[in-house]
């Protein structure tokens, strides 16, 4: 990823919100087959969000990719 530290931040935060939002609505059974899906395609996101912050502070890398 060719990002500030900052922006990864501010990506990241972003992502998060949107994972909250979406399992809230899963937890209430009120989600689509389609947000539950977005809901993993979201977490691979913050993965890679995640080991990108980690490879800019030279820290180990997650393996949830």
């Amino acid at each position: 990823m060719e990002k500030t530290i900052g922006e990864l931040f501010d990506i990241l935060s972003v992502t998060n919100i949107k994972i909250f939002y979406l399992i809230e609505k899963v937890q209430k059974n009120e989600h689509t087959k389609e947000e539950a899906k977005k809901i993993q395609d979201l977490n691979k996101y913050r993965s890679e969000l995640t080991n990108a912050i980690n490879e800019y502070f030279q820290e180990r890398q997650e393996i949830k990719v």
